[in-house]
């Protein structure tokens, strides 16, 4: 029971999705079709001829509803009227028997109703089904006993119509010349009555304007009426022949690309609401046909003739005669081409066989000796494998001594040009400290010579340890940044925008900055780093606990990355 809802589901579900795909074309695509239109449309198509035996249930499931409210009604005449009225509309363009059986019921209702206006319109259905089947002689007698005054005006036009499409076919089905103009008269005259009954732009003017213009061969002209009955609320049975006279309008104005776009659309139609009653599905395979088609032409002229068997029309089936034997013919000489082409793939496929046969047992004769071979190669090869497995471990090991050498060299590169840099300075600041000394001295020497003790507190206020402090530090922040000149934006990318430090104005580096440039140059031990900048121990410690704890990087690899700042002439980072 599961598993037939879930089946039901998705055949449902597949409905909708070839419904929508058929609806998105019709409305998107109407004023061009193109190759790509034409092979949607046809998916479409095959997709909904697939899915028959789903719409198929889906007609009987309605048609048995239908009959449920007959039993229900059955006592009341005028409700079992309408029962039988509604069965016959769902039988006339499904099953042929069944649709005159119902209209006869239904006539009978209406004899025992005594209702004039419901024994007409019963006697038109009636006429339907007998026109449809092809018995003309049977269904027009029918038909001249319908006195069209007591019918309403929707009854009214299908009388009228149904007369005019009746006198239409038998100026198909007569080929004799006189006949076939005796009757095309009289269904153009059954056109008129209707363009002179119904108002000017109404759906039944239209209709009748449009096959009035058809069967007058005025095909430009017959497009347009057509073309807005579309437009107009109408039946899917009045909106399948609608789509089909209009697919015969553009053929015959030489659009076959709209032609066959609306001949399809009949078809899907037709198939989606289980029309067994129409030419749609035949017409289009004889044009795939006639366009060198011929599989899908076969496909489509079998299931027009599976709706006609079930239909029951003998009309129809003298139609679909005519075609299918050359489509049946064509299709088997196909099937005789690819017979023929499989003989010949067969025995082209027979030869290669024999011929593999036969290099394979050569090649396994030539296999043994290439195995001896191999063998004695691969003995080779394993001792080469050892050797060049030693020699790659040789190698590994002066590569590793090699990348430390490197690395160790790097190092004293930098180390020696940082002693340089700072050797140099400090001759510098020495050779400016014995200068200043000297010149303190003679002052002192001129000072106790002359016994002018009073310009000694001038001297001593002259001596400003701060400023010479200050020099001090400027001297080494010079000097630091030209070995080092990224180094406070190296310093800064480890701390996030809000924790990082710069200098203010004037200053090259500050209190953080200048101990931690120590420690980058191999002064790590926080009295050496207090004494030089004149801090007390706690102070550096402090500085640096701060800085650390600030810091995206953990506590203890802090020290390496600062370490890792490159100097302005080390090109290459250390391989740690």
């Amino acid at each position: 029971m599961l598993r037939s809802t879930s089946f039901k589901i998705i055949r449902c579900l597949r409905f909708g999705i070839n419904l929508l795909i058929f609806l998105v074309t019709f409305t998107f695509s109407a004023p061009a079709f193109g190759k790509e239109n034409i092979d949607s449309l046809k998916k479409v198509l095959t997709n909904v001829l697939k899915d028959k035996a789903f719409f198929d249930a889906k007609k009987r499931a309605s048609i048995g509803r239908l009959q449920q409210k007959l039993k229900a009604n059955f006592n009341n005449v005028d409700l079992r009227y309408q029962a039988y009225l509604a069965l016959f509309n769902a039988y006339k363009s499904y099953i042929h028997d069944s649709a005159y059986v119902y209209s006869r019921k239904a006539s009978d209702c209406a004899h025992l109703l005594k209702d004039p206006a419901k024994i007409n319109y019963s006697k038109v259905n009636v006429g339907f089904v007998l026109i449809s089947s092809g018995m003309f002689k049977e269904g027009l007698d029918t038909l001249q006993g319908v006195n069209p005054k007591l019918l309403n005006e929707s009854h009214q036009f299908e009388y009228y119509f149904l007369m005019a499409r009746s006198n239409f076919d038998l100026t198909d089905y007569n080929k004799i010349h006189d006949f076939s103009e005796h009757y095309k008269e009289r269904g153009i005259k059954y056109c008129d009555t209707i363009m002179n009954k119904y108002p000017i732009a109404s759906y039944e003017y239209l209709s009748g304007k449009g096959l009035k213009l058809l069967r007058s061969k005025q095909f430009k002209a017959a497009i347009e009426p057509y073309e807005r009955l579309l437009k107009m609320k109408s039946t899917y049975q009045d909106s399948a022949i609608n789509y089909s006279c209009l697919s015969y309008l553009y053929f015959s104005v030489n659009k076959p690309d709209l032609g066959v776009s609306y001949l399809i659309k009949s078809s899907i139609l037709d198939n989606t609401h289980s029309i067994k009653e129409s030419l749609a599905l035949v017409n289009l395979a004889k044009y795939l046909y006639s366009q060198g088609s011929v599989k899908e032409a076969f496909t489509y002229i079998h299931s027009a003739i599976e709706d006609n068997n079930f239909y029951g029309a003998k009309q129809r089936k003298v139609e679909i005669s005519n075609i299918l034997p050359i489509i049946e013919r064509d299709k088997i000489n196909d099937i005789e081409k690819q017979k023929r082409s499989l003989l010949i793939y067969a025995s082209i496929i027979t030869g290669l066989i024999i011929l593999t046969i036969y290099f394979a047992t050569t090649t396994f004769r030539q296999l043994k000796k290439i195995r001896i071979a191999d063998t004695l190669i691969l003995e080779k090869n394993h001792d080469l494998n050892l050797a060049n497995a030693e020699l790659l471990n040789i190698n590994n090991s002066l590569d590793v001594a090699n990348r430390s050498l490197t690395r160790t060299n790097r190092k004293l590169d930098e180390v020696n040009l940082i002693k340089e840099e700072y050797i140099g300075q400090f001759f510098n600041i020495n050779a400016d400290s014995i200068e200043k000394l000297e010149k303190l001295k003679r002052s002192l020497e001129k000072i106790v010579h002359h016994k002018q003790y009073d310009e000694l507190q001038v001297i001593i206020n002259r001596l400003n340890t701060n400023i010479e402090r200050e020099h001090f530090f400027q001297r080494f922040d010079e000097v630091f940044l030209n070995l080092f000149p990224d180094f406070i934006q190296e310093f800064n990318a480890l701390f996030a925008d809000e924790d990082r430090t710069l200098p203010t104005a004037g200053q090259l580096l500050n209190k953080e900055l200048r101990i931690f440039a120590l420690i980058r140059l191999g002064i790590d031990e926080n009295e050496t780093i207090a004494k030089i900048l004149n801090y007390s121990v706690n102070t550096i410690y402090t500085y640096k606990t701060k800085v650390k704890n600030r810091s995206l990087i953990a506590n203890d690899v802090f020290k390496e990355k600062i370490m890792n700042i490159r100097t302005v002439k080390n090109e290459f980072p250390f391989d740690y």
